[in-house]
């Protein structure tokens, strides 16, 4: 398998804390179950130790700010507003196409 590089999952750090946190036993059995524990689930991984214990990669692109949801919302509300209009004057503009299709009826005649 090849090396995976790259951080630990938080599940997956916290469950290697756990097991390294063994090797502090008074125990040598428990130590040296915990150190092959913790070998094997690095392996498991598809990491190694140099990986896991090598710096952040400087160059690695930064996480992409957060959206700004309140801009995302208003401009939704914009876009909505925008569509709603064009529709209002497709609809005006239908209406007007169906009432000149129709016949009218004659005006009544006014009697005196």
């Amino acid at each position: 398998m090849a090396a995976r590089r790259g951080p630990l999952q938080p599940g997956d750090a916290a469950r290697l804390a756990r097991v390294l946190a063994l090797l502090g036993s008074d125990h040598d059995g428990e130590r040296a179950a915990a150190a092959l524990a913790a070998h094997r689930l690095i392996k498991r991984l598809g990491l190694t130790w140099p990986d896991l214990l090598a710096p952040a990669d400087p160059r690695a692109a930064p996480e992409p700010p957060p959206p700004n949801l309140l801009e995302a919302a208003e401009s939704r509300l914009r876009q909505t507003q925008r569509e709603n209009a064009d529709l209002r004057r497709q609809i005006t503009l239908l209406k007007r196409r169906l009432e000149a299709l129709q016949p009218r009826p004659p005006a009544p005649e006014w009697e005196d």
